[in-house]
Parts: structure tokens; sequence; C-alpha cells
């Protein structure tokens, strides 16, 4: 797979999970891993997806850095979102990062934003009409997750990112936004995603 070979994998995590498709994609060791609990069919889901995306047999057991991202040294590089009933899949030959997120209203997001990001996205958000605000809110969130992911950092860390307004990237990755229906997947990686980029696997 060459760096740039990007791919995209978007479902509903109801449509995705069932127990046919948990046994075709996924192996017995990697099953065990399954949390219990209200995260297991998000988990479950996103590994599926995955393993349909690679399309080369049962998922295997997978490993996590040291920040918890998950990976496989015989796989190419992947990152996983996920955000109420839907999840994200991104696959890459160099490191990559995702995250999803519902277009929705959010209480106090010019605060949250404030704190979160640089202070000039933040005059420039604020500068926006009303009704664009929240919509940019989100894409500039979702990059700052998605570049946070693809280093294997940490929410905690948004605030140093510093991103510049331009391309919401830093100057040595590459950043592409893709919306289906009321969600926003913002994607990062180590090579520019082609202009028409957009999920090769959809399952809702």
């Amino acid at each position: 797979m060459a760096v740039n070979d990007y791919q995209l994998a978007f479902g509903e995590v109801a449509c995705v999970l069932n127990d046919a498709c948990a046994t075709r994609w996924l192996s017995p060791e990697l099953l065990q891993d399954a949390p219990t609990g209200c995260r297991r069919p998000d988990w479950i889901a996103a590994r599926v997806l995955l393993a349909m995306l690679l399309n080369d047999g049962p998922l295997p057991k997978l490993a996590r850095a040291a920040q918890g991202k998950p990976y496989h040294p015989a796989l190419p590089e992947f990152n996983i979102s996920n955000h109420a009933t839907r999840v994200a899949v991104l696959v890459g030959g160099g490191e990559v990062g995702c995250d999803i997120e519902q277009i929705r209203p959010r209480v106090r997001f010019m605060a949250i934003a404030r704190h979160s990001f640089d202070e000039p996205l933040c005059d420039w958000l604020e500068s926006l009409p009303e009704a664009q605000q929240i919509g940019q809110f989100w894409r500039i969130w979702t990059a700052h997750e998605a570049v946070l992911k693809q280093r294997g950092g940490t929410v905690w860390q948004m605030e140093q990112l510093r991103l510049p307004l331009q391309t919401l990237c830093p100057p040595d990755r590459y950043l592409h936004h893709v919306s289906l229906d009321d969600s926003l997947i913002a994607c990062c990686g180590e090579q520019p995603f082609p202009i028409n980029f957009t999920p090769e696997l959809i399952i809702l």
C-alpha cells in the first residue's frame, strides 16, 4: 500500500453489528478483548469495518501504543472514531488520524473554543455570522482531534496545537473533511488526500 492510498469506512453501529459479521471478520483472540457494557457495540462495529476495509480475513488481536491507539505490525496504519451511533475507520500507509462528530448545537461552544483553540481561530469563528458558527466550530474541532490522533496524542493537548486557519493542519501533515448526512469526518495523514476522497464502504 502506498502512503497516500487512503481508505475510509463509515457505518451505523446497529447496521454493522451482528453475530455473523463479528465471527466472520474478527478473530476469536480479538473478540476476547472486546469490552463489556455500553462500549462493546461501538468497539466491535469499528473493528468489523476495519476488517471489511482490509478484506484480508479475520482481524487479528491488536496491540496498543503508549496513548492507547490500537495497531498491528502486520497491518496498514489505521485509526478509529465513533460518535453516538456512528463509527468511522481510516486506513493509510503512514500514520493516520480521524474524528467523527455530528453537526449539532453545543451549549457555550464559543467558551469551549476559547479554551481549546488558538486565539486567531477563535477570533475568526466569532466574526462569522451566527448561523455559520456552529458548523465551523465542529469543522475546527474535528480537525484538532484528527491531528492529535494522527500523532498519538490526547484531547488534553488540543490547546497546544495552534493550527493555522488556512489548513487546520501542521505544515508537515494533510487534512481532509468528509460530510455525510449530519456527520462530519476529519481525516489527517502524511500525504495529500485525493480531492474527491470519500468512504469506499458505507453501511447505513
